[in-house]
Protein backbone atom coordinates (compact mmCIF):
# COMPACT_ATOMS: atom_id res chain seq x y z
CA UNK A 1 0.00 0.00 0.00
CA UNK A 2 2.98 2.37 0.29
CA UNK A 3 2.72 5.05 -2.41
CA UNK A 4 5.77 5.23 -4.71
CA UNK A 5 4.90 8.78 -5.78
CA UNK A 6 7.48 8.88 -8.56
CA UNK A 7 5.74 10.57 -11.49
CA UNK A 8 8.30 12.95 -12.97
CA UNK A 9 7.53 15.94 -10.74
CA UNK A 10 10.19 14.83 -8.28
CA UNK A 11 13.76 14.10 -9.34
CA UNK A 12 16.05 11.97 -7.25
CA UNK A 13 19.55 13.13 -6.53
CA UNK A 14 22.01 10.81 -8.29
CA UNK A 15 22.39 7.56 -6.40
CA UNK A 16 20.00 8.69 -3.67
CA UNK A 17 16.72 7.07 -2.58
CA UNK A 18 14.46 9.74 -1.11
CA UNK A 19 12.27 7.10 0.50
CA UNK A 20 15.15 5.47 2.42
CA UNK A 21 14.42 6.94 5.86
CA UNK A 22 16.61 6.14 8.88
CA UNK A 23 15.40 4.06 11.80
CA UNK A 24 13.20 4.34 13.81
CA UNK A 25 11.11 6.02 11.08
CA UNK A 26 8.82 4.21 8.65
CA UNK A 27 7.27 5.81 5.59
CA UNK A 28 3.54 5.01 5.62
CA UNK A 29 2.37 7.41 2.88
CA UNK A 30 -0.54 5.94 0.93
CA UNK A 31 -1.11 8.44 -1.87
CA UNK A 32 -0.54 11.91 -3.23
CA UNK A 33 -0.34 14.96 -1.03
CA UNK A 34 1.77 15.25 2.09
CA UNK A 35 4.09 12.50 3.25
CA UNK A 36 3.31 10.50 6.41
CA UNK A 37 5.96 8.96 8.67
CA UNK A 38 5.58 6.64 11.62
CA UNK A 39 8.14 6.99 14.43
CA UNK A 40 8.49 3.89 16.60
CA UNK A 41 10.18 4.44 19.94
CA UNK A 42 10.92 1.78 22.51
CA UNK A 43 7.88 2.86 24.55
CA UNK A 44 5.65 5.08 22.42
CA UNK A 45 4.88 5.77 18.76
CA UNK A 46 4.06 8.91 16.80
CA UNK A 47 2.69 9.63 13.32
CA UNK A 48 3.98 12.75 11.58
CA UNK A 49 1.11 14.01 9.39
CA UNK A 50 -1.69 11.91 7.95
CA UNK A 51 -1.90 13.01 4.33
CA UNK A 52 -5.11 13.44 2.35
CA UNK A 53 -8.40 12.04 3.60
CA UNK A 54 -9.06 10.19 0.34
CA UNK A 55 -6.04 7.94 1.04
CA UNK A 56 -6.90 7.29 4.70
CA UNK A 57 -7.73 3.61 4.18
CA UNK A 58 -4.30 2.89 2.74
CA UNK A 59 -2.57 4.96 5.42
CA UNK A 60 -4.31 3.07 8.22
CA UNK A 61 -3.43 -0.24 6.59
CA UNK A 62 0.23 0.79 6.30
CA UNK A 63 0.36 1.78 9.97
CA UNK A 64 -1.18 -1.52 11.03
CA UNK A 65 1.42 -3.41 8.96
CA UNK A 66 4.18 -1.80 11.04
CA UNK A 67 2.61 -1.69 14.50
CA UNK A 68 0.62 -4.93 14.71
CA UNK A 69 3.59 -7.33 14.52
CA UNK A 70 5.27 -5.27 17.27
CA UNK A 71 2.20 -5.35 19.50
CA UNK A 72 2.15 -1.55 19.58
CA UNK A 73 -0.54 1.09 19.14
CA UNK A 74 -0.47 4.67 17.89
CA UNK A 75 0.17 7.07 20.76
CA UNK A 76 0.68 10.48 19.14
CA UNK A 77 -0.10 12.35 15.93
CA UNK A 78 2.27 15.24 15.16
CA UNK A 79 0.84 17.93 12.89
CA UNK A 80 3.14 19.90 10.62
CA UNK A 81 0.23 22.32 9.99
CA UNK A 82 -3.52 22.28 9.47
CA UNK A 83 -3.86 21.90 5.69
CA UNK A 84 -6.07 19.25 4.10
CA UNK A 85 -3.22 17.56 2.21
CA UNK A 86 -1.28 17.02 5.44
CA UNK A 87 -3.91 16.32 8.11
CA UNK A 88 -7.01 15.56 6.03
CA UNK A 89 -6.99 11.94 7.16
CA UNK A 90 -6.74 12.88 10.85
CA UNK A 91 -10.42 12.13 11.71
CA UNK A 92 -10.11 8.70 10.09
CA UNK A 93 -6.88 7.92 11.95
CA UNK A 94 -8.52 8.97 15.23
CA UNK A 95 -11.49 6.70 14.51
CA UNK A 96 -8.98 3.84 14.33
CA UNK A 97 -6.85 4.96 17.31
CA UNK A 98 -9.14 7.18 19.42
CA UNK A 99 -6.69 7.38 22.34
CA UNK A 100 -3.90 8.88 20.23
CA UNK A 101 -2.99 12.40 21.35
CA UNK A 102 -2.90 15.02 18.59
CA UNK A 103 0.01 17.44 19.07
CA UNK A 104 0.89 20.67 17.33
CA UNK A 105 1.05 24.44 17.53
CA UNK A 106 -1.51 26.21 19.70
CA UNK A 107 -2.84 28.10 16.67
CA UNK A 108 -4.21 24.82 15.27
CA UNK A 109 -7.00 24.85 17.85
CA UNK A 110 -8.51 28.08 16.50
CA UNK A 111 -8.30 26.65 12.97
CA UNK A 112 -10.30 23.61 14.03
CA UNK A 113 -12.90 25.89 15.66
CA UNK A 114 -13.41 27.72 12.37
CA UNK A 115 -16.34 26.40 10.35
CA UNK A 116 -14.92 28.14 7.28
CA UNK A 117 -11.55 26.42 7.63
CA UNK A 118 -13.18 23.02 8.09
CA UNK A 119 -15.42 23.62 5.09
CA UNK A 120 -12.38 24.48 2.96
CA UNK A 121 -10.67 21.26 4.08
CA UNK A 122 -13.72 19.29 3.00
CA UNK A 123 -14.05 21.10 -0.33
CA UNK A 124 -10.39 20.65 -1.27
CA UNK A 125 -10.40 17.10 0.06
CA UNK A 126 -13.35 16.20 -2.15
CA UNK A 127 -11.72 17.81 -5.19
CA UNK A 128 -8.63 15.69 -4.51
CA UNK A 129 -10.84 12.60 -4.12
CA UNK A 130 -12.23 13.21 -7.61
CA UNK A 131 -8.89 14.24 -9.14
CA UNK A 132 -7.10 11.09 -7.97
CA UNK A 133 -10.02 8.80 -8.75
CA UNK A 134 -10.28 7.19 -5.32
CA UNK A 135 -13.38 5.23 -4.40
CA UNK A 136 -13.66 6.63 -0.88
CA UNK A 137 -16.97 8.26 0.14
CA UNK A 138 -17.59 12.00 0.61
CA UNK A 139 -14.82 13.59 2.69
CA UNK A 140 -15.52 14.94 6.16
CA UNK A 141 -13.49 17.16 8.50
CA UNK A 142 -15.60 16.16 11.51
CA UNK A 143 -13.36 15.01 14.34
CA UNK A 144 -10.43 17.37 13.75
CA UNK A 145 -8.90 18.16 17.13
CA UNK A 146 -5.81 19.29 19.01
CA UNK A 147 -5.11 17.53 22.30
CA UNK A 148 -1.70 18.95 23.20
CA UNK A 149 -0.63 22.50 22.29
CA UNK A 150 3.15 22.31 22.30
CA UNK A 151 5.42 25.17 23.38
CA UNK A 152 8.74 26.15 21.81
CA UNK A 153 11.39 23.52 22.49
CA UNK A 154 8.96 21.15 24.24
CA UNK A 155 9.87 17.46 23.96
CA UNK A 156 7.69 14.38 23.57
CA UNK A 157 9.33 11.27 25.03
CA UNK A 158 8.92 8.05 23.02
CA UNK A 159 11.39 6.01 25.06
CA UNK A 160 14.77 5.65 23.39
CA UNK A 161 13.97 8.59 21.11
CA UNK A 162 12.24 11.92 21.64
CA UNK A 163 10.68 14.57 19.43
CA UNK A 164 11.31 18.29 19.98
CA UNK A 165 8.85 20.95 18.75
CA UNK A 166 9.64 24.33 17.19
CA UNK A 167 7.36 26.92 15.61
CA UNK A 168 8.18 27.75 12.00
CA UNK A 169 5.69 30.30 10.72
CA UNK A 170 5.36 31.68 7.23
CA UNK A 171 3.37 29.03 5.40
CA UNK A 172 0.76 29.14 8.17
CA UNK A 173 0.71 30.44 11.74
CA UNK A 174 0.47 26.84 12.95
CA UNK A 175 3.43 25.49 10.95
CA UNK A 176 5.83 23.41 13.04
CA UNK A 177 9.21 21.71 12.91
CA UNK A 178 9.94 18.46 14.70
CA UNK A 179 13.47 17.35 15.54
CA UNK A 180 13.88 13.65 16.31
CA UNK A 181 16.59 13.03 18.89
CA UNK A 182 19.24 11.73 19.35
CA UNK A 183 19.84 11.32 15.59
CA UNK A 184 18.85 14.96 14.86
CA UNK A 185 16.39 14.07 12.10
CA UNK A 186 14.46 17.18 11.10
CA UNK A 187 10.92 17.00 9.75
CA UNK A 188 10.90 20.20 7.72
CA UNK A 189 7.70 22.00 6.79
CA UNK A 190 6.32 24.13 4.00
CA UNK A 191 7.56 27.35 5.57
CA UNK A 192 10.94 26.35 4.17
CA UNK A 193 10.34 24.97 0.76
CA UNK A 194 9.45 21.88 -1.11
CA UNK A 195 12.49 20.31 -2.69
CA UNK A 196 11.77 18.58 -6.00
CA UNK A 197 15.29 17.42 -6.75
CA UNK A 198 18.82 18.74 -7.32
CA UNK A 199 18.69 22.52 -7.46
CA UNK A 200 14.90 22.58 -7.67
CA UNK A 201 13.06 24.33 -4.87
CA UNK A 202 9.50 25.62 -4.72
CA UNK A 203 8.22 28.03 -2.11
CA UNK A 204 4.89 28.00 -0.31
CA UNK A 205 4.45 31.15 1.81
CA UNK A 206 0.91 32.10 2.79
CA UNK A 207 1.61 34.56 5.61
CA UNK A 208 4.82 36.25 4.50
CA UNK A 209 8.07 35.54 2.73
CA UNK A 210 9.92 37.20 5.62
CA UNK A 211 8.54 34.71 8.11
CA UNK A 212 9.47 31.74 5.93
CA UNK A 213 13.03 33.03 5.57
CA UNK A 214 13.33 33.38 9.35
CA UNK A 215 11.94 29.86 9.78
CA UNK A 216 14.53 28.51 7.33
CA UNK A 217 17.27 30.21 9.33
CA UNK A 218 15.88 28.73 12.56
CA UNK A 219 15.85 25.25 11.05
CA UNK A 220 19.41 25.60 9.77
CA UNK A 221 20.54 26.67 13.26
CA UNK A 222 19.26 23.34 14.64
CA UNK A 223 22.06 21.70 12.61
CA UNK A 224 20.13 18.58 11.60
CA UNK A 225 22.04 15.47 10.58
CA UNK A 226 19.13 14.38 8.39
CA UNK A 227 16.32 16.38 6.75
CA UNK A 228 13.00 14.98 5.62
CA UNK A 229 11.69 17.47 3.08
CA UNK A 230 8.02 18.30 2.87
CA UNK A 231 6.30 16.42 0.01
CA UNK A 232 9.66 14.90 -0.95
CA UNK A 233 11.38 12.59 1.51
CA UNK A 234 14.99 12.23 2.59
CA UNK A 235 17.34 14.92 1.38
CA UNK A 236 20.98 13.82 0.77
CA UNK A 237 23.12 14.79 3.75
CA UNK A 238 25.56 16.66 1.53
CA UNK A 239 22.69 18.94 0.44
CA UNK A 240 21.50 19.77 3.98
CA UNK A 241 23.08 23.19 4.31
CA UNK A 242 22.43 24.20 0.70
CA UNK A 243 18.78 23.23 1.11
CA UNK A 244 18.21 26.24 3.36
CA UNK A 245 20.29 28.72 1.36
CA UNK A 246 18.59 27.60 -1.87
CA UNK A 247 15.21 28.17 -0.28
CA UNK A 248 16.06 31.68 0.91
CA UNK A 249 17.32 32.59 -2.56
CA UNK A 250 14.16 31.24 -4.23
CA UNK A 251 11.86 32.94 -1.70
CA UNK A 252 13.54 36.28 -2.26
CA UNK A 253 13.22 35.86 -6.04
CA UNK A 254 9.51 34.99 -5.93
CA UNK A 255 8.81 37.79 -3.43
CA UNK A 256 10.52 40.32 -5.73
CA UNK A 257 8.49 39.03 -8.70
CA UNK A 258 5.23 39.75 -6.87
CA UNK A 259 6.39 43.11 -5.51
CA UNK A 260 7.52 44.21 -8.97
CA UNK A 261 4.14 43.27 -10.42
CA UNK A 262 2.33 45.27 -7.75
CA UNK A 263 4.53 48.33 -8.24
CA UNK A 264 4.04 48.08 -12.02
CA UNK A 265 0.29 48.32 -11.56
CA UNK A 266 -0.66 44.71 -12.30
CA UNK A 267 -3.85 43.32 -10.76
CA UNK A 268 -3.81 40.31 -8.44
CA UNK A 269 -5.08 38.09 -11.26
CA UNK A 270 -2.46 39.39 -13.68
CA UNK A 271 0.28 38.62 -11.17
CA UNK A 272 -1.29 35.19 -10.60
CA UNK A 273 -1.22 34.53 -14.36
CA UNK A 274 2.46 35.45 -14.43
CA UNK A 275 3.05 33.16 -11.44
CA UNK A 276 1.25 30.32 -13.26
CA UNK A 277 3.56 30.59 -16.25
CA UNK A 278 6.57 30.08 -14.02
CA UNK A 279 5.33 27.70 -11.33
CA UNK A 280 2.37 25.71 -12.69
CA UNK A 281 2.86 22.76 -15.04
CA UNK A 282 1.41 19.36 -15.86
CA UNK A 283 3.69 17.47 -13.51
CA UNK A 284 2.72 19.71 -10.61
CA UNK A 285 -0.93 18.99 -11.34
CA UNK A 286 -0.26 15.33 -10.57
CA UNK A 287 0.52 16.25 -6.97
CA UNK A 288 -1.71 19.24 -6.26
CA UNK A 289 -5.14 20.32 -7.53
CA UNK A 290 -4.95 23.63 -9.40
CA UNK A 291 -7.67 25.11 -7.16
CA UNK A 292 -5.46 24.60 -4.09
CA UNK A 293 -2.38 26.01 -5.83
CA UNK A 294 -4.32 29.04 -7.13
CA UNK A 295 -5.91 29.70 -3.73
CA UNK A 296 -2.48 29.72 -2.08
CA UNK A 297 -1.02 32.00 -4.76
CA UNK A 298 -3.82 34.55 -4.44
CA UNK A 299 -3.50 34.59 -0.64
CA UNK A 300 0.19 35.51 -0.67
CA UNK A 301 -0.24 38.05 -3.51
CA UNK A 302 -2.92 39.85 -1.51
CA UNK A 303 -0.85 39.79 1.67
CA UNK A 304 2.18 41.21 -0.14
CA UNK A 305 0.01 43.89 -1.76
CA UNK A 306 -1.38 44.93 1.63
CA UNK A 307 2.15 45.25 3.03
CA UNK A 308 3.34 47.26 0.01
CA UNK A 309 0.35 49.60 0.19
CA UNK A 310 0.98 50.15 3.91
CA UNK A 311 4.64 50.92 3.26
CA UNK A 312 5.86 47.82 5.13
CA UNK A 313 8.75 45.65 4.02
CA UNK A 314 7.92 42.57 6.10
CA UNK A 315 6.18 40.83 3.19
Amino acid sequence: MISPKDNGYFKNFQGHDRFDVPEPIYRVTAGMGGESYLIVGSEKTALHDTGMACFSEGLISNIHEILDPMGKTLDYVLMSHTHYDHIGALPYVLNEWPKAKVCGAEKAESVFRSSGALRTMEELGNKARILYGTDCPEITADGMRLDVALSEGETIDLGDVSVQFFEAKGHTDCSALYLLLPKRILFANESMAQVKGPGEISTSPLKSFSQTIESAKKAAALKPEYIIGMHYGMIPKEYNEKFFTDYIEEAEWERDLIVKGIKNGLSDEEISDLHDKIYWNENRSLNQPYDAYHLNTMIIIRRVRKAVEEGRTDY
